[in-house]
């Protein structure tokens, strides 16, 4: 009975072959004066503007590069887009393709109807 113990449990498996990662460049705070008082005005909260992008560009995406591509949404600093995973065309088409996805989204976009 020298035998290793061995991990039986398998880790789930993902449904996922491949990756995007879309990062969202967090808008710098602009702050105005009045009457000589900084007033800082207000930004998008970020993960609201995730929320409402999510499920249009996912679909989008997806039906560009298939079911087996996970789509995910992170704010950053600098915006980028990011893969994991073989695909078939160059990243500079496919950084292009999403980029064309997400500005339609983001045309589209309507926050009035979410609550914070």
């Amino acid at each position: 009975m020298m035998e290793s113990a061995q991990d039986v449990t398998e880790a789930p498996s993902s449904p996922f072959v491949r990756q995007i990662e879309i990062r969202l460049a967090q808008p710098t705070p602009r702050v105005r004066y009045e009457k000589g008082k900084p007033i800082k005005e207000p930004a998008p909260d970020m993960n609201r503007v995730i929320r409402a992008l999510e499920d249009e560009v996912t679909a989008a995406v997806q039906q560009l590069y298939g079911p087996q591509t996970e789509v995910t949404f992170a704010a950053a600093k600098a915006g980028d887009i990011r893969f994991a995973g073989a695909f078939t065309e160059k990243p500079g088409v496919m950084r292009e393709r999403v980029s064309e996805i997400l500005g339609i989204a983001f045309d589209n976009l309507d926050l009035s109807g979410e609550e914070t």
